[in-house]
């Protein structure tokens, strides 16, 4: 029964050591890694498959064979670090692919002028991973574009118009390229195509810009003049309508303020003409009381 299980792996002993070398070395390489980094074997998962099985037939086989002994005991704590290191790669490969897939299909739309961006992201050489991985990272990349797509990711980058385009931006008559001061090519291609103001756009701007000045101007000087008027028109209708003739029949050493914010001295016996509204109060108060004619 021991031979029959035996017969059922693909692998050998040598085999099996060199598949778990390999493990941990790229669990090495990927712990400090973003992106996946290449495995030693296309068919890498299938081959880890393989040497899990080929150590529980060994465990089993040596269990029945001399109990829990020490054989037994290395060889079933050589199956436990082999399947967490495994754990421990499945995790971090799969993570690293979901990093790289939505950096390269989520990239920001560069403010014009600024060029394209670079993400310095390399794309995934598949000869060098393993086939079920290429299967997720299709899946992964599926996904991302439909969750794009209910997000409306082109109306955030691009907005509603589209793309902004580059030409619309124009510069002022006399404007000059940093090319031109230097003998060094700055940029790859050659400087941009500067579209320039035309002097009619100019002279509309200007015209709008001193129409605005002038209509600020006008508003202004056209408050002024009704904040003036309606206060001299009631001082002239106070001075006509509301002045009462009173006597002072009491004094005080303390100043009052009339309505003009001036101070007004009361002395007994002295009759005076005042604001309606001032004159009442030092009646009320007993300072005062009529002297009408």
């Amino acid at each position: 029964m021991v031979k029959d299980e035996t017969t059922e792996t693909s692998i050998d002993a040598n085999l099996a050591k060199q598949i778990e070398e390999e493990l941990h070395a790229v669990l090495r390489r990927q712990i400090n890694r973003s992106g996946p980094v290449p495995l030693p074997r296309k068919d890498f998962w299938r081959k880890i498959s393989e040497l899990c099985n080929f150590l529980e037939v060994e465990v089993n086989r040596l269990g029945k064979a001399e109990g829990w002994s020490l054989r037994t005991q290395a060889a079933a704590k050589r199956q436990s670090n082999i399947r967490r290191a495994s754990s421990e790669l499945a995790r971090k490969r799969l993570v690293s692919m979901l990093e790289h897939s939505t950096t390269n299909l989520f990239n920001a739309n560069p403010f014009p002028g600024d060029g394209l961006i670079k993400s310095g992201i390399e794309s995934m050489d598949w000869s060098k991973h393993d086939s079920n991985e290429r299967a997720f990272y299709s899946q992964v990349e599926d996904l991302i574009r439909k969750f794009k797509s209910e997000i409306h990711w082109d109306k955030i980058q691009f907005g509603v118009l589209g793309d902004f385009d580059d030409n619309s931006l124009k510069v002022p008559l006399g404007t000059t390229q940093l090319d031109d001061f230097i003998e060094e090519e700055i940029t790859k291609d050659g400087p941009p195509e500067l579209l320039f103001i035309d002097s009619e756009s100019k002279e509309m701007i200007m015209d709008e810009f001193e129409d605005d000045e002038e209509r600020i101007a006008n508003a202004e000087n056209f408050l002024e003049e009704q904040s003036i008027l309606p206060i001299e028109e009631s001082m002239n209708v106070s001075e006509v309508h509301n002045i009462l003739r009173i006597r002072i029949i009491k004094q005080d050493e303390e100043p009052f303020l009339d309505s003009e914010g001036k101070e007004f001295i009361l002395t007994t016996g002295d009759i005076h003409q005042l604001e309606e509204s001032f004159a009442r109060m030092l009646i009320d108060l007993g300072y005062a009381e009529l002297a009408e004619l």
